[in-house]
């Protein structure tokens, strides 16, 4: 399977849903989404387009834009296309749809994105705090806003 059969496909099932999907290479693709229709596209992907590997999940916070955006990379172990989605969220309540139903290692991504940036994924099986105390719950530390973000020495990192 080649990237541009996959962006095709994705295109043609989710045309509605689907922004700026194109082919950024012979082996990487990439679509922005409405977040409504994130498990109904990795269903499909793990099982029509035998994306079975969710390699990383996290979120990239905007604060001019008023936007946090959740960005997937899903791999296969039976072809070499990396697929990259993008889902923009609101700043100020950021929630979309848990996809461990699709890819059961989601958990662990997204228990540390919801601490670290306060996405809310709804329907997680255990939505809670993976590595940060009680006290810093809420202050979302690699939110851009943060106090002393970006830390510029090294001593806070021993």
């Amino acid at each position: 399977m080649d990237a541009k059969t996959i962006i095709d496909s994705l295109v043609n099932k989710f045309q509605d849903s689907l922004v700026d999907a194109k082919v950024d290479s012979d082996i990487r693709v990439s679509a922005y989404l409405e977040p409504e229709k994130i498990v109904e596209v990795c269903q499909y992907m793990k099982d029509e387009l035998l994306f079975d590997h969710l390699s990383s999940e996290t979120a990239v916070d905007y604060p001019k834009r008023n936007e946090i955006v959740v960005v997937y990379h899903i791999g296969s172990y039976d072809h070499s296309v990396l697929m990259t989605i993008k889902v923009k969220l609101p700043r100020d309540a950021p929630e979309i749809e848990s996809i461990v139903p699709v890819y059961w290692n989601a958990n662990w991504y997204e228990r540390e994105t919801y601490e670290l940036f306060g996405v809310k994924f709804n329907n997680h099986p255990n939505l809670k705090p993976l590595v940060l105390p009680d006290e810093l719950m809420g202050d979302w530390p690699l939110r851009k806003d943060y106090e002393g973000f970006p830390n510029r020495t090294a001593r806070n990192l021993v």
